[in-house]
């Protein structure tokens, strides 16, 4: 009200637990608020915010528990990560004891002493929910002291006496068996979303397949050491551990292809040929479309000549995702199909036709392994992996390292998917921004040329009356028009369309003109301006923009400067020229510098400040494209130095 300036702020509003944003409009004496409910956007943010973050965990974990060998590892990482990503007080994690009858602690996090000790082993019929989670499997979601009350009586004196309130206690499990559980300690009462239970639920998931490799590892490295003893022994040892280093390199190679690209057609190309021939005769990727269908992706065959072959029946054999067995079932259940010796009958049930059945043979496929691309709980596609005309038969460590493989590469199909998603969202805003600055622009040249009639109509006293009002709407006018300029400007940097127009530009001049023009703006903030130039300083440059650059920095200067003094300089030398804006004003955090000229970015609160934080992005953009650069120099409460460093000879060709 005391400015007449339109503001529009978003808040948290308790009473109705929602987001508003409001508008406020002064009309003469009044304040005309417009209230918005944006809660929706906030809640799809903030959750978008939460899945990325929780994505980049998962990765970020898995990458770590695949380094891990013994199970202690693997156990500390599993906790370590859990505790940090859920916000827990404690956790801790324990595993079923080879005579399934206990489970023992093998890692904890902020666990105390004494308590570690009462809980190293606990009986699976004791009346604990982590003994019961292991024991059947389905995880106990205990959010308050009322949930402890009306399932285990008997642990609520403990739990109320107790730094938490609340738990997740969740089975490890991996082949539909229980290797253990994972417990996670709240300091307070909480409500465990879908979201949450699901996120813990994958993190167990992770870890069950984990401590599952961990335990082959030992099995592995207690053979070796029981067959020192004997050369025969050794030798198979040996071989033993080869065959694991080598599981490790092939995954290893396996990451790096599906990290280098985010088109994942091209990824999963490059995993077909990389599995081909080191685990597989042929391969292929099928994938689960939007629309439900099935689409073969890639396909690899250790013989090339044999290529068309495999296409063909593909194309014959369509998969059908209702079927009992191969990729359809897969693809329907999320669960492997493993089939080490393949007979025909099971050709039989496959083939569609009689005239699909010789062909199949044809293959003399000889073992299969058919394992699903999960990720976030939905299946993706599958990973067919095939023998054919070999005396190599599949085994179980086989189908566990192309789960491993799979498990991989579907984060990696997930993560390409996100990226293409946040790229079409991206794409749409800034064709929103780019139309509706269009649009705008016409009603207000309009709405500029009717009050400019309407003036010229009036009678001097009637003009004389509403002069005020007059020059009021004009003002609106050219602010909002310059609000629509700046959304244009964002999306022409945003699609690389910002023009330039270059010319000789003396920029002591138009660091005077605008001045001129901006004499009243430092009037009302009460900021003395003094200019200091050595005289014209002619560089070939873009008049328009150029002036752009200083409007920005000379009203950031008056905004902030909290009434005192400012000083602009413009000096330079043969080949470039410099222009310096300092104010003695608010200053900026030097955590905030970095992100200073980013788009929508801010240093100071909207409440009090305003605009959209875009003047700096665009000033900077601006800069860069005529070959310059812009940097900031600024204490809290010591005021800010904005320096503008300019080629005279304008941007390279």
């Amino acid at each position: 009200m005391s400015e007449r300036v339109s503001m529009t702020v978003e808040a948290f509003y308790a009473p109705q637990e929602a987001w508003l944003e409001a508008r406020m409009v002064p009309r003469g004496s009044h304040l005309v608020v417009f209230l918005r409910d944006v809660t929706v956007r906030h809640q799809a943010e903030e959750a978008k915010a939460r899945s990325a973050a929780r994505l980049s965990l998962l990765q970020e974990m898995t990458a770590r528990l695949s380094a891990a060998v013994s199970t202690e590892e693997v156990g500390a990482v599993l906790v370590r990560g859990a505790v940090a990503a859920t916000g827990a007080e404690l956790g801790w994690v324990g595993l079923l004891e080879p005579e399934g009858r206990g489970l023992r602690m093998v890692a904890s996090e902020g666990v105390p002493p004494e308590l570690r000790r009462q809980y190293e082993y606990i009986p699976l019929d004791a009346a604990l929910p982590l003994a019961r989670a292991c024991l059947t499997g389905e995880p106990e979601w205990l959010g308050s002291l009322a949930d402890f009350e009306e399932r285990y009586p008997h642990l609520v004196e403990f739990v109320r006496a107790s730094p938490s309130h609340a738990g997740a206690y969740v089975p490890m499990r991996a082949k539909d068996t229980s290797l253990g559980a994972i417990t996670l300690a709240f300091a307070r009462s909480r409500t465990f979303s879908e979201e949450d239970r699901g996120f813990i639920m994958v993190l167990a998931h992770h870890g069950a397949l984990a401590f599952d490799r961990a335990r082959l590892f030992d099995r592995e490295h207690a053979a070796r050491a029981e067959a020192e003893s004997d050369v025969s022994d050794q030798v198979r040892a040996r071989r033993e551990l080869e065959a694991v280093a080598w599981r490790q390199r092939f995954l290893s190679e396996a990451s790096s292809l599906l990290a280098g690209s985010l088109d994942y057609t091209t990824t999963m190309e490059s995993v077909a040929r990389l599995v081909v021939p080191e685990l597989a005769d042929w391969c292929a990727v099928d994938m689960l479309t939007a629309e439900g269908r099935v689409e073969n992706v890639a396909l690899a065959h250790v013989d090339p000549s044999r290529l068309e072959a495999a296409r063909e029946v593909i194309r014959r054999t369509p998969i059908d995702v209702s079927a009992k067995t191969g990729a359809g079932k897969v693809l329907r259940t999320g669960q492997s199909e493993w089939v080490p010796d393949v007979t025909d009958a099971l050709f039989s049930t496959v083939a569609r036709g009689p005239a699909v059945l010789p062909m199949l043979r044809s293959l003399g496929v000889c073992s299969y392994l058919c394992v699903p691309l999960v990720a976030r709980g939905r299946v993706l596609g599958c990973l067919s992996l095939l023998q054919t005309g070999s005396s190599r038969h599949y085994s179980e460590a086989d189908l566990r390292l192309a789960e491993e493989l799979a498990h991989r590469a579907a984060l990696s199909v997930d993560n390409a998917r996100l990226y293409r998603e946040a790229q079409e969202a991206v794409r749409l805003r800034d064709e929103f921004l780019s139309i509706a600055s269009h649009e705008l622009k016409t009603p207000l040249t309009s709405l500029r040329l009717q009050l400019s009639l309407l003036a010229r109509l009036m009678s001097p006293d009637s003009l004389e009356q509403v002069s005020g009002k007059l020059g009021g709407a004009h003002r609106q006018v050219d602010r909002l028009a310059s609000l629509v300029t700046t959304l244009l400007d964002v999306s022409r940097i945003a699609t690389g369309r910002i023009s330039l127009e270059l010319s000789e530009v003396d920029i002591s001049f138009a660091v005077h003109e605008a001045l001129e023009r901006l004499r009243e703006v430092f009037t009302q903030a009460g900021c003395a301006v003094t200019f200091q130039s050595r005289g014209p300083m002619v560089g070939w440059w873009d008049a328009l923009r150029l002036d752009q650059v200083i409007v920005n920095l000379l009203t950031n200067a008056a905004k902030y400067g909290q009434g005192r003094p400012v000083i602009v300089t413009v000096e330079g030398d043969r080949d470039s020229a410099r222009l310096t804006v300092r104010d003695e004003g608010i200053g900026i955090a030097a955590e905030d510098l970095p992100r200073l000229f980013g788009r929508f970015e801010r240093a100071v609160s909207v409440r009090h400040y305003g605009g959209l934080g875009l003047g700096l992005y665009i000033s900077r953009q601006i800069v860069e494209a005529l070959g310059g650069r812009v940097s900031v120099d600024s204490c809290p409460g010591e005021g800010s130095t904005f320096t503008v460093e300019l080629p005279r000879e304008g941007p390279r060709r």
